[in-house]
């Protein structure tokens, strides 16, 4: 349903200053708990925090030949400010990240240099115990683009950004404790650019689409531990214009979509959990594109996911999704994904997450573009990482993440990375 992005912009470094102050002056929120857990600020509660880190990265422009790597630090402030109502609750959440590379052994890697990347959002929960309230989660951001990059360091999306704002709202009904509906609508636009300089105040649009939708959904607790799950969805995509000049694709078009799913969920015992949701969905580009239309058995879209818990801080979990969405460079883009995840705590204070993810890939264009669409990849996925608590306002933190993209169809787009990562955070998680 709506997404619920969140984070910030470059005002929130004032914010931020003004609130480390607090932290000497403002005792820690001693009924506050788990997520809430902060510093009282009257009747709200602050969570600032500051994450660095040093990172290692073996292959910065996710190049298939000759691949650089070098070192780079990471500095990420953030800043969480809860109304922790029982009826009406509401959230901001703000950060910005600042990203360098040092140039080891020579290497020129300045236009990586991340100086844009920062997100802002805010939630308001209305009337959470009555029978009618609603949810309103506006966000925007801005941040490095999504897409690997090309064999040309040069257009690589690694110098691309993303501008995002997007505007969720859900209506929730909820005639009696077991029973719940939500009606939601949205309207979300990305605005994908290449700059040239940071802060390029003519940058080379790529693609500007506004996805504008809406839906229902259903939650039907029949079982004290089990639900039944409906999720459907129709939207329209209206792409912007882009720079044809530098784009490297035929130009994106218009399209209307649809999903709908049934699942139930539910605990098989307090150890064992399950998931399962099965659909389908359909987009439809016009008469002129039908061949690029996802119809047939290409519309099964689904999820489902299978989770165990040996020890209550323990948690395995098994999954499986298939489903669609919409970039600029693709008419439209099919993910088959498998994964298996892991996160524990041990003795309080030790948290381990490990996973590991394998997607299939279908990128569906016009032909014959010089980004090699259309096409499909099979990527791979892997890491872990630890967290030690050494207070609680101080974490120490440690990582590994390998991920490539093996092409099946064409050469485009393959690379291999391995990411290594050691810092800390200063604050409240």
């Amino acid at each position: 349903m709506a997404e619920r992005v969140a984070r910030c912009t470059r005002a929130t470094r004032l914010g931020y200053g003004l609130l480390v102050l607090a932290l000497l002056f403002a005792a820690p929120a001693a009924a506050e708990t788990g997520d809430d857990s902060g510093l009282s600020l009257g009747q709200l509660i602050a969570k600032p925090s500051l994450t660095v880190e040093v990172i290692y990265d073996s292959n910065v422009y996710r190049q298939q030949q000759d691949p650089e790597a070098d070192l780079g630090l990471q500095a990420i402030p953030k800043l969480k400010l809860i109304y922790p109502g029982e009826n009406f609750r509401w959230e901001l959440d703000a950060n910005y990240r600042f990203f360098t590379y040092f140039n080891v052994a020579g290497r020129k890697h300045d236009v990586l240099r991340d100086v844009a990347n920062f997100t802002l959002g805010t939630e308001f929960d209305v009337n959470r115990q009555g029978k009618f309230g609603f949810w309103f989660g506006p966000y925007f951001y801005n941040r490095r683009g999504l897409r690997g990059a090309d064999t040309d360091p040069t257009q690589g999306s690694d110098l691309g950004y993303e501008l995002g704002v997007g505007v969720p709202l859900e209506f929730r009904l909820r005639p009696t404790s077991a029973l719940k509906f939500t009606i939601d609508g949205h309207w979300r636009y990305i605005r994908s650019y290449f700059i040239a300089t940071a802060f390029d105040p003519n940058p080379a649009v790529l693609g500007q689409p506004h996805d504008v939708g809406g839906g229902v959904a259903v939650d039907w607790k029949f079982f004290p531990r089990s639900h039944f799950l409906f999720d459907g969805d129709i939207g329209h995509v209206f792409q912007g214009p882009f720079d044809s000049d530098t784009a490297l694709h035929d130009g994106p078009i218009e399209n209307t979509y649809f999903r709908v799913m049934l699942g139930m969920k539910g605990d098989v015992t307090r150890k064992l959990s399950m998931m399962g949701m099965i659909g389908y969905g359909g987009i439809f580009l016009g008469e002129a594109n039908r061949e690029q239309n996802l119809t047939g058995i290409e519309g099964l879209i689904g999820r489902a996911e299978i989770a165990i818990r040996p020890v209550l801080t323990q948690r395995i979990a098994f999954g499986f999704e298939r489903d669609f969405y919409f970039r600029y460079y693709a008419y439209h883009v099919t993910d088959m994904k498998a994964y298996v995840k892991y996160k524990g705590l041990i003795a309080g204070r030790l948290a381990i997450v490990a996973d590991f993810a394998y997607i299939f890939r279908d990128l569906e264009g016009a032909s014959g573009g010089s980004d090699g669409i259309p096409r499909t990849e099979n990527q791979w996925g892997a890491g872990a990482g630890v967290e030690v608590m050494i207070a609680e306002w101080f974490h120490i933190l440690a990582g590994y993440r390998f991920s490539a993209v093996n092409p099946s169809s064409n050469n485009v787009g393959e690379y291999i990375d391995n990411r290594v990562n050691i810092g800390f955070t200063l604050g409240f998680r």
